[in-house]
């Protein structure tokens, strides 16, 4: 791991296409922006790694009477979506 030491206004560059800067710094934290060729996926490691997560589950889905064709439940009993599993419908 490259670690580097950056202040504000400051950024580093990833290979041609990528610039990071620092933005704004505050007691613990800093804000970062990111710029990026807007084919390259860029997310926050969190998502990512709840993403991985829930791509290591099975998924299970049977066809019943109450459900579409889609396996979803026709009558709303469906419980909550996290961010990632509703935007995986979206998409």
């Amino acid at each position: 791991m490259l670690v580097l030491t950056r202040k504000l206004a400051e950024g580093i560059r990833i290979g041609d296409d990528i610039l990071v800067k620092v933005i704004r710094t505050g007691k613990g934290s800093i804000k970062i922006g990111i710029d990026a060729p807007d084919d390259m996926r860029v997310v926050r490691a969190e998502l990512f790694d709840e993403e991985m997560e829930i791509e290591s589950k099975p998924v299970v889905k049977s066809l019943g009477k109450h459900q579409d064709s889609d396996g979803l439940s026709e009558t709303n009993a469906l419980g909550t979506l996290s961010v990632v599993e509703a935007a995986r419908l979206v998409c």
